[in-house]
């Protein structure tokens, strides 16, 4: 039986894990479901936004993006010792979108990013994620956090959420701007 490997955003490789990925495709359908379970406006589609969404945060063509969102902590990505990144790190329980370290306090947080409203199904899959890293990343005593990033957070979302110490969510809004390109000189 051959083994299979996948390319991380960092080129390293890593085995590839069918349970995994099952786990990272089943979250990303959470995205895809409004809050009635029905599928929602965009489905392959929205998992692409979702993607889109990840990289322009990551980008590392354009290291201001990173650091220009206020994330109310200094996050950076978290680099494991062997080095592996924390943006899109695979784990047996499911793809983190960023796994980061907060630079003041020292806590290891796991970043969730959802387009549009946020189920608080959300809930559980990041709680899952914090107990993995807490169990097999975290060094002993080193606190695990985490934080959903939504488009909107209702009240389902919220109560969810202020049932975990250490879990935050927080909202985002997406703007561009349009600018005038002078004819030939």
């Amino acid at each position: 039986m051959t083994a299979l490997f996948v390319r991380q955003p960092d080129k390293t490789m890593l085995p590839f894990d069918a349970a995994a990925a099952a786990i990272a495709d089943a979250d990303e359908d959470i995205d895809d479901l409004d809050q009635d379970g029905a599928a929602a406006e965009g489905g392959w589609q929205g998992s692409r936004l979702r993607s889109s969404f990840s990289r322009l945060i990551w980008r590392s063509s354009s290291p201001g993006n990173w650091a220009s969102i206020s994330w109310v902590r200094p996050l950076e990505i978290w680099v494991g010792a062997g080095g592996q990144s924390g943006h899109q790190l695979s784990t047996p329980v499911g793809r983190l979108d960023f796994l980061c370290v907060d630079r003041q306090a020292g806590a290891l947080v796991v970043v969730e990013l959802k387009r549009g409203r946020s189920s608080d199904k959300v809930v559980g899959q990041v709680a899952r994620y914090i107990g993995y890293v807490g169990t097999h990343i975290a060094q002993p005593g080193q606190a695990v956090e985490g934080l959903i990033v939504a488009h909107d957070a209702d009240d389902a979302l919220r109560y969810a959420v202020a049932a975990f110490p250490g879990l935050r969510v927080m909202t985002y809004e997406i703007a561009f701007q349009l600018r005038s390109v002078a004819g030939p000189a």
